[in-house]
């Protein structure tokens, strides 16, 4: 059980890398020029990253506490999952937040989160 519940934990970690994905996949189908698509990509990644950092990882000072914690992660994840379908990107959008949720009821079962 160890093997698995260490692989929700990889999971974690890839739904995580997906959802700056996704901001970085909505940011480059904007109607705007070359460059400024690649700023716009780069803020959105900073701006996720940052929040996450701030308010959702393990070892910040400033970490939510639940169950604000877990409204912070499924927001962020569903702004991830709708900006892949704004980018034309529905099927992708949906895997994410499915696999995303899913990892996260695990977590909370296995007092991951």
């Amino acid at each position: 059980m160890d093997i698995v519940k260490g692989g929700n934990l990889l999971v974690a970690f890839l739904v995580e890398l997906a959802m700056l994905a996704a901001f970085v996949v909505w940011a480059l189908s904007l109607e705007q020029a070359g460059w400024l698509k690649w700023v716009t990509a780069a803020v959105a990644v900073v701006l996720a990253a940052t929040a996450w950092g701030i308010f959702a990882a393990p070892k910040s000072g400033t970490r939510l506490g639940e169950p604000w914690l877990t409204v912070f992660k499924v927001a962020l994840f569903a702004l991830a999952a709708l900006a892949l379908h704004a980018a034309g990107q529905t099927e992708w959008g949906l895997a994410l937040g499915v696999v995303a949720a899913a990892n996260l009821v695990l977590m909370h079962a296995w007092g991951q989160a």
